[in-house]
C-alpha cells in the first residue's frame, strides 16, 4: 500500500502520532473536571458538617448511648421485714437464693430465649414473656427464683449460651413453720399486669414478688423496704465485669403480731389430729387481740415464695375444700345454739321474761300447723333461762323467739357485731346475715313469717355468721359489753428493734346492757360446762372456771331422722356443723375460744375439750398437747 493510502490515525513505524484537539473540545473537558471537583468538595463539606454536628451538637447524646451499652443499673432487692409472734418467735423470715434475671436490651428473640431456658430446665410463664416484650430497656426482669444449685452450676459453665440472662443472689421469703398461721400471714406472688397499673405499685418492676394475701398484702409497703442500685460495667454478652457504684437497699420494717406461737401451734394440731375441716379463733376479750387463728385445710406459703406455676395455682384453687379459704373469717355458717345467748339477753333486756320465768318443754313446740322439735325428744321439763342455756333447750327459745319477734332479735344480734364485718384487716371478711322483716321484703319480696322467727331464735334459718364474728360476740359478752375491733399486729419495729408504730385497741361499740342480765347469761354458760346436765361438760377444768356453749348448725333438715343415726346416713358435706365457744376465767376473762368444725355430724359437745386444752395452755402455760389427744378431746 502506498503511503498516501495509509489509514488516517494509524502511526507509521518509528513515529508517534498525536491528534490535536480542537479548542471547543478542550473547554468542555475543563468544565466537566470542574463539575466533578465541585461535587467532591461539596461532599466533603457536607460530611464535615455532619461530623461536626455529631461530635459537637450530639456528642453528649451519643456518649450517653455508648455508656448505656457498657453500663447497667441493677436493682438490689431490699430485705423484707420479718413477721414475729408477740414473744418474738419468727413466723416469716428470708433466706438467700439464686435468681435468674433477664436484661431486655441484651435478649435475643423469643424462640432463642425459650431454647436457652430449656437448657436450664426453666419454664417461662406467658405473663413474664409478655413483660419481657414490653418492659423498658435495661430493666431486669425476674425469670425464676430459687434456682437449683445444679442449674446454677450449668449456667456458670455455659454462660455464653445465655445472652441477656444472669444470676444474682436475692433474699427469698421463708416461712420456717410452713403452714403455721398461713392464712393470717398470707403469701407472696408475682405482681400482675393489673396491679402494675395501680398507683400503689407504680415503682414496681414486672416479675416482682409482692404480698398477695394476709398480713403480707396489708403491710406490703412497710415490709418491702427500699430497693438499692448497683451500677456495673458489662461486656458484649451482658456479663458483669466490675461494679462501679452502689446504693445499698434499706430493709423493711418488722411486724410484731398479736399471735401466741404456742397457742397457734396447738390450735392447728387440734384440727390436724383427725384431719378436721374447720377453724379455731382465740381472742383476748380485754382488747380484741387475736391470739390464734387456725383454718383447715391449709397450705404451705413457701410454695409461693419462688413463684408458683399456673398449673400448681390451678390445683390449689380447684381443690374441693379450697385450702386458700380462711374459714375463720370467710366461712359463713348458721350459728346454731351459740345464738341462744343473744335470744336470752334480748328476752331479759326487753322484759319479756325474768331469770325466774319458766317454760315447760315436752320435747316439741307447736306453732300454727307445724311442730318444732327439741333436740332432746323426751324434753327438758320446766326450765328457766339458766337451765335453758345449760341444757340448750330449744323449746324455751322457740317460745321466747315468738314473744320477741324477729326485729328485736335482729337488733341485739347486730349490736353484738353479727351479720357485719368486724374490720379485721388481713383478709376480706364474709359479712354473714342477720335477717329481719325489712331484709326479707327487700331481698325476696315476701313478708316475714312467725315460724321463721322460731328458727332464728335457736340460730338456724337465714342467719349466717363467721367464727370470728362469734368470737367477737362472746368477747363482748365476757367483758361486759365492749365491742372491740379484732386486730393482729401489735407494733412495727425497725431491723434494729426501734419501735416505729404501735397499734392500739379500737372500740367499735359499747352495749348498754344491765349487769344483772349479763350475769344471768354468763351463769347459764357456766352451767353448760359445770352443771351436771350441761352440754359442754368436757370443757370442765378442776382449777379454772370456764363458761361455754355448744352449738349444732343444720346443713339440711332431717325431720324425725335428725340425730346421730340420721347424720351417719348422710354424705359428709350434708352433715351438721359443730360449734363450741368458751371464755375463762369467768370472774376475770382473759381468753375467748371458738371452735367450728364443718360437717362433724354431731354437736359441739364433742369439741369442748379443744377449748379446754387451749384455755389451759394460755392460763397455766401448758405448751404441749396431752399425749393421748383423742382421749382428752373426744
Amino acid at each position: 500500500m502506498r503511503q498516501s493510502e495509509r489509514p488516517l490515525g494509524v502511526p507509521t513505524a518509528g513515529r508517534t502520532y498525536v491528534q490535536r484537539l480542537s479548542p471547543s473540545n478542550d473547554e468542555g473537558l475543563r468544565r466537566r473536571l470542574w463539575g466533578i471537583g465541585a461535587l467532591i468538595l461539596l461532599g466533603f463539606a457536607v460530611l464535615s458538617v455532619r461530623i461536626w454536628h455529631l461530635q459537637v451538637i450530639e456528642g453528649e447524646h451519643f456518649l450517653q448511648l455508648s455508656e448505656q451499652n457498657r453500663l447497667r443499673d441493677r436493682q438490689v432487692k431490699s430485705l423484707r421485714g420479718r413477721i414475729l409472734d408477740r414473744h418474738g418467735r419468727i413466723l416469716a423470715d428470708n433466706r438467700p437464693a439464686y435468681s435468674l434475671l433477664a436484661m431486655t436490651e441484651d435478649l435475643p428473640d423469643a424462640d432463642v430465649l425459650r431454647t436457652s431456658l430449656q437448657l436450664l430446665d426453666v419454664t417461662i410463664e406467658p405473663s413474664t414473656l409478655a413483660s419481657l416484650r414490653t418492659k423498658a430497656t435495661f430493666q431486669p426482669i425476674s425469670i425464676q427464683q430459687d434456682v437449683h444449685r445444679d442449674q446454677v452450676a450449668y449456667f456458670a459453665e455455659h454462660w455464653m449460651d445465655f445472652p441477656g440472662l444472669y444470676l444474682d443472689v436475692e433474699p427469698l421469703r421463708l416461712y420456717p413453720y410452713e403452714p403455721l398461721a398461713a392464712h393470717l400471714l398470707g403469701y407472696l406472688g408475682q405482681i400482675s399486669e393489673s396491679q402494675l397499673e395501680q398507683d400503689r405499685y407504680h415503682s414496681y418492676a414486672p416479675g416482682t414478688m409482692i404480698g398477695q394475701s394476709g398480713l403480707e398484702r396489708v403491710y406490703e409497703s412497710h415490709l418491702r423496704g427500699v430497693p438499692g442500685i448497683r451500677r456495673v460495667e458489662v461486656d458484649t454478652y451482658g456479663r458483669e465485669t466490675k461494679q462501679l457504684a452502689a446504693k445499698p437497699p434499706q430493709p423493711g420494717a418488722n411486724l410484731v403480731t398479736t399471735l401466741d406461737f404456742d397457742l397457734q401451734r396447738m390450735a392447728e394440731e387440734l384440727l390436724d389430729a383427725e384431719s378436721h375441716t374447720g377453724s379455731i379463733v382465740v381472742l383476748d376479750p380485754r382488747n380484741g387481740q387475736v391470739l390464734a387463728m387456725a383454718s383447715r385445710p391449709a397450705f404451705d406459703p413457701n410454695i409461693f415464695a419462688s413463684r408458683l406455676s399456673s398449673a400448681a395455682w390451678n390445683a390449689l384453687t380447684t381443690h374441693p375444700k379450697n385450702p386458700l379459704h380462711n374459714r375463720a373469717i370467710q366461712g359463713q355458717y348458721p350459728p346454731g345454739s351459740v345464738f341462744k345467748m343473744i335470744t336470752a339477753l334480748a328476752v331479759l333486756e326487753e322484759g319479756v321474761a325474768t331469770e325466774r320465768t319458766q317454760v315447760c318443754c315436752p320435747g316439741h313446740y307447736v306453732y300454727g300447723r307445724r311442730v318444732y322439735r327439741d333436740w332432746k325428744r323426751t324434753g327438758h321439763g320446766c326450765v328457766t333461762v339458766y337451765e335453758a342455756l345449760a341444757q340448750s333447750c330449744d323449746v324455751y327459745f322457740y317460745h321466747m323467739g315468738q314473744e320477741l319477734g324477729i326485729d328485736r332479735l335482729a337488733h341485739y344480734a347486730k349490736a353484738f357485731g353479727l351479720g357485719q364485718v368486724t374490720g379485721f384487716a388481713p383478709q376480706r371478711e364474709a359479712r354473714g346475715l342477720v335477717p329481719s322483716s325489712q331484709w326479707k321484703r327487700r331481698a325476696r319480696g315476701e313478708p316475714w313469717y312467725g315460724g321463721e322467727t322460731l328458727s332464728v331464735a335457736i340460730g338456724q334459718g337465714y342467719t349466717s355468721v363467721s367464727p370470728l364474728q362469734v368470737a367477737n360476740f362472746i368477747a363482748t359478752l365476757a367483758n361486759g359489753g365492749t365491742l372491740y375491733q379484732p386486730y393482729a399486729v401489735l407494733r412495727q419495729e425497725s431491723p434494729s428493734g426501734a419501735v416505729l408504730d404501735v397499734l392500739k385497741p379500737k372500740i367499735m361499740g359499747q352495749l348498754d346492757l344491765q349487769t344483772k342480765h349479763l350475769q344471768t347469761v354468763v351463769k347459764g354458760m357456766w352451767g353448760v360446762v359445770n352443771d351436771a346436765r350441761g352440754t359442754g361438760r368436757r370443757a370442765r377444768h378442776p382449777d379454772i372456771e370456764i363458761a361455754g356453749k355448744t352449738g349444732t348448725a343444720q346443713v339440711v333438715r332431717l325431720g324425725k331422722e335428725r340425730g346421730a343415726k340420721g347424720q351417719a346416713l348422710l354424705p359428709e358435706h350434708l352433715r351438721d356443723h359443730a360449734w363450741f365457744t368458751a371464755f375463762a376465767p369467768v370472774d376475770n376473762p382473759r381468753i375467748v375460744v371458738v371452735v367450728m368444725i364443718e360437717n362433724a355430724g354431731k354437736g359441739g359437745s364433742r369439741f369442748a375439750g379443744f377449748a379446754k386444752t387451749l384455755i389451759e395452755a394460755h392460763l397455766q402455760g401448758q405448751t404441749t398437747l396431752p399425749s393421748d389427744l383423742a382421749a382428752k378431746n373426744h
